[in-house]
């Protein structure tokens, strides 16, 4: 079990805010390259309008944490739930409103990767399925203190008491 905390991430700019990477694999992989199989995320975003990166050949799943983000697609307006992933493909032209200052949570993933990204609460897990833990809440992992907005790396069985989403890789 590996914790990463927030002031761990790696942080970039991008026009419309600051991007946090909480996870990349493989750990050299490269975003803007766009060779990498498994990518989260969090973004600060200052801007009220934003359009999304072309992702194609990936799938895309977000979360807002704080503040409320709209996306629009297909000429159609979507307000995104605090309590659910919203999915959508990598080369769909996405745009967005948000409030200023939201703070959105992220996944992108290669095409033919298997993810389950899901939000849970006090849940237990008897397998040994990389799983990447981000804290929704101040959580425990194995009776292990997590703070909000925390992540961890694990590679075995596990308990969770608390909210986080989950995002378990392979089948």
């Amino acid at each position: 079990m590996e914790i990463i905390t927030q002031s761990n991430y790696k942080t970039s700019t991008w026009e419309g805010g600051v991007t946090r990477q909480v996870f990349i694999s493989p750990s050299d992989g490269d975003l803007s390259a766009r060779c990498f199989d498994v990518r989260i995320s969090s973004a600060i975003i200052d801007s009220v309008e934003s359009e999304f990166s072309d992702f194609s050949g990936f799938t895309r799943y977000i979360l807002p944490l704080e503040g409320e983000i709209t996306l629009i697609k297909d000429n159609q307006r979507i307000a995104l739930s605090h309590n659910a992933l919203y999915e959508f493909e990598g080369h769909e032209r996405v745009c967005s409103e948000n409030t200023p200052g939201a703070v959105d949570f992220n996944v992108i993933v290669r095409h033919g990767v298997t993810v389950d990204a899901r939000i849970l609460s006090d849940e237990s897990f008897v397998d040994s399925r990389r799983t990447i833990l981000f804290a929704l809440e101040d959580c425990c992992v194995n009776a292990i203190p997590i703070h909000r907005h925390d992540t961890v790396l694990l590679d075995g069985p596990f308990s969770l008491e608390g909210k986080a989403v989950v995002v378990r890789v392979g089948g």
